[in-house]
């Protein structure tokens, strides 16, 4: 079964415009996904939320969905919730609310201000079940473990990629170990997706990519790692 996903490898906090809408239309696909913190205010910041703000992101990415016709993964954004904020990613089918799931690993820049999540959770979309996984949640297998057991083919990662020095090939290295061994052991195609650094936040590499159990499909240069795209691909499911 083949899935054309689109990886929206932009600045945080920044709308996507009316160019980018009609580039992701003209692809068709049926699934896209923003890096983790894409859907804040750069005033409130990656760790604040209001009432308003809330509910302006989830329309934005209700009506996204809606005129792509299509599921729309929507990074992460903060999320109010009985008197804590959570690192929440919101899931939008054709303009409708599949769900969400909240980051269950933190950073270590979220401790003491992010609640982490309790539970890991599947979503189902033209019989296509997939998961998410933001970030920090790749060092933790049990995750991966929960994928497989629900039949999940696809897993999203919404991703806050802080620059490191490093060479090239310790960053492919790292792709191997971390998200080619995932791949294999849930049996899904993790689907990376990074920021890339801008004024809001400077220190971060985009190091988005797709791997499969038998390797990465496909990842961004490195010289392309503070270029913001929209990388559109088909993968086999």
């Amino acid at each position: 079964m083949k899935r054309r996903v689109i990886l929206c490898q932009l600045p945080l906090g920044v709308p996507v415009t009316h160019a980018d809408a009609e580039k992701m239309r003209r692809f068709a696909p049926h699934f896209v996904c923003f890096p983790e913190y894409f859907f804040v205010n750069q005033r409130l910041g990656n760790h604040g939320q209001t009432p308003h703000n809330q509910a302006r992101q989830l329309r934005r990415l209700e009506v996204l969905s809606r005129e792509l016709s299509c599921v729309v993964v929507g990074g992460t954004m903060p999320e109010l919730g009985e008197g804590v904020l959570h690192n929440t990613s919101f899931v939008f089918d054709r303009g409708q609310l599949l769900g969400s799931y909240r980051k269950k690993r933190l950073f270590f820049a979220e401790e003491g201000k992010i609640t982490p999540g309790d539970s890991w959770r599947v979503f189902e979309s033209d019989g296509v079940v997939f998961g998410v996984l933001i970030c920090a949640d790749v060092f933790d297998d049990a995750g991966f473990h929960f994928m497989k057991e629900h039949g999940a083919k696809i897993i999203f990662s919404p991703t806050f990629s802080p620059r490191k020095e490093e060479t090239v090939e310790e960053k492919f290295r790292r792709d191997n170990d971390i998200y080619v061994r995932l791949a294999a052991l849930s049996g899904a195609v993790i689907v990376k997706v990074c920021g890339v650094p801008s004024e809001y936040r400077s220190f971060l590499q985009a190091r988005s990519l797709i791997a499969g159990a038998d390797g990465v499909i496909w990842r961004v240069r490195p010289e392309d790692e503070a270029t913001a795209m929209l990388v559109m691909r088909e993968i086999d499911v």
